[in-house]
């Protein structure tokens, strides 16, 4: 079973997760629809790990995260506490962490920062090519079986659509899911 905002994610967590993403899918949502035609709108990638270091200095060191997301506003840190059976959220906007949320019972895999491979560059180039029409409205990194770490994006259609795209670090796609 997948987890994470993109996916479907275990009862508890996931209803969680998904207030939070589809909070950030209608802010997005709006400013997608007010943005020009060349104008792209991108999540902010290469503020994970600025964010990831904000949040490890705050609790003093690596972290266990269910899921880490970027919008084209903020990043999401979704840490594991109490031995992964609760989610403690964060969010990193402008350079600052932000105070975190209280914690909410949690299940599901989890991953550390040292996991992450991907390059902020070039993650996205993948959906940029195949779908140049559309904007990536979220990434987001979500621990897997076994220790695995997925990447994928929530991508926007200037026609409404929306899919939900399973990416490898160098940013190729692998599946493609309608949301």
């Amino acid at each position: 079973m997948r987890t994470g905002l993109c996916t479907q994610q275990p009862a508890r967590f996931g209803t969680f997760l998904l207030a939070v993403g589809l909070t950030a899918l209608l802010c997005v949502g709006g400013i997608a629809a007010c943005a020009a035609d060349d104008d792209a709108v991108r999540p902010l990638v290469d503020e994970i790990a600025p964010a990831v270091e904000a949040v490890e200095a705050e609790l003093g060191g690596p972290q266990q995260y269910f899921e880490i997301n970027a919008t084209p506003q903020f990043v999401n840190l979704f840490v594991a506490v109490d031995g992964a059976t609760q989610v403690r959220a964060y969010v990193f906007v402008d350079g600052e962490l932000g105070p975190p949320k209280p914690p909410e019972a949690a299940e599901g895999a989890t991953f550390e920062a040292s996991q992450l491979r991907f390059d902020p560059d070039d993650v996205l180039d993948g959906v940029a090519e195949e779908l140049p029409e559309s904007d990536v409205v979220v990434f987001s990194v979500v621990g897997g079986p076994g220790g695995m770490v997925r990447y994928g994006a929530v991508v926007e259609s200037t026609e409404g659509g929306q899919l939900d795209i399973t990416l490898s670090p160098d940013g190729a796609v692998e599946s493609v899911d309608a949301l």
